[in-house]
């Protein structure tokens, strides 16, 4: 169905996300992999900015989906 290819496609976008960050959190091992140095802290500040950013999108994307369930 044509018309659903859209919808298809964005929830394999999803999946495919949530799988890597899946596997990142495997590979961070509850932040035991960062130094225990400056930079460290550098590196966890970062990822946590952009830890903000995913939560923000997965709020959008949860409105979106509670508005098609209207």
């Amino acid at each position: 169905m044509p018309e659903n290819e859209a919808c298809e496609d964005a929830v394999a976008a999803l999946r495919r996300q949530f799988d890597r960050i899946g596997e990142l959190l495997g590979e961070m091992k509850d932040g035991r992999w960062w130094p225990d140095d400056h930079v460290g802290d550098e590196d966890a500040a970062t990822v946590l900015l952009h830890t903000h950013r995913i939560e923000e999108s997965v709020q959008e994307i949860a409105r979106i989906v509670a508005a098609m369930k209207d």
